[in-house]
């Protein structure tokens, strides 16, 4: 699922990326460099956001709730259930 700030950032990208193809076709150096280098600083805070994710996951995946320590009642009813008519 796409965060508003993951849409706001391919949103923000593209837009450089239009300015980047406009400064080059009018073979503007100075703007396609100011461009360039605002993209590469874009491109790293999302990278830096990338891995804050990743992070976060890698700590959820090794909580007890995330390795199936811990059965929810309603889990837990339904294996009863299914193992009492069996």
């Amino acid at each position: 699922m796409m965060t508003h700030t993951t849409v706001q950032a391919m949103a923000d990208i593209n837009a450089l990326y239009s300015s980047l193809l406009a400064a080059d076709e009018a073979g503007d150096a100075a703007v396609l460099a100011a461009v360039a280098w605002q993209m590469y600083g874009q491109l790293a805070t999302t990278a830096a956001d990338l891995d804050a994710l990743r992070a976060r996951f890698r700590v959820y995946a090794a909580s007890p709730h995330a390795s199936g320590g811990r059965r929810s009642a309603s889990r837990a009813a339904r294996t009863d259930t299914c193992a009492a008519a069996a």
